[in-house]
């Protein structure tokens, strides 16, 4: 079974609102409470699958830390953007890290770099650390930047393409362990 972002996106743009906007995300936000998707059927999007990420687009996989034993806590089911290829891996903007109303004013900030506003499976980021850093809002992503390592990734790359960004960042699939979303959002706020 593949996820289908389809019919939420027609049911917006029968409402007059465009995606990528405050408005869309709202609604979408308002919506995703009654959509029934997990991080199994996310990962049974085989036509969405990807072995490598590439920079600037998003992605979900499955993810066992090799220092989880140190980490104060941490997501097994990252939603991330690829900021920039590291030894070894990669680094990665994960949005779970912090709460959803943060997560609209991060895409807010995102969508300014953009590669094009089609806003389809072509679009990315135009990315790098040296862009990140000149965002408004980068005091607010500082604590989603995570370094991940291939060799930790336990599924495939889902890519989501960018007009379903707005959907993704709403849906409940983060996996942290060892403390709640609730006190990871809190400690992000703080360290903003």
């Amino acid at each position: 079974m593949t996820v289908n972002f389809t019919p939420l996106l027609k049911r917006l743009a029968a409402k007059g609102v465009k995606p990528n906007t405050t408005a869309a995300r709202e609604w979408f936000r308002k919506k995703v409470r009654d959509t029934r998707i997990n991080r199994q059927k996310l990962m049974n999007a085989t036509d969405r699958a990807a072995s490598m990420p590439r920079t600037g687009f998003m992605y979900c996989y499955s993810y066992d830390p090799k220092h989880k034993k140190k980490l104060e806590y941490y997501d097994e089911f990252p939603l991330i953007f690829v900021v920039e290829p590291a030894k070894g891996g990669f680094i990665g903007i994960n949005l779970h890290y912090v709460s959803p109303r943060n997560r609209i004013m991060i895409m807010d900030a995102l969508t300014r770099i953009t590669t094009d506003k089609k806003y389809n499976s072509q679009t990315k980021l135009a990315m790098s650390y040296n862009i990140l850093k000149s965002l408004s809002k980068y005091n607010m992503i500082q604590p989603c930047l995570k370094r991940y390592l291939y060799s930790q990734v336990k599924s495939n790359f889902v890519k989501i393409d960018a007009n379903e960004w707005d959907i993704a960042i709403f849906l409940p699939v983060q996996k942290f362990r060892k403390a709640p979303a609730s006190q990871v959002w809190s400690e992000s706020a703080r360290r903003s």
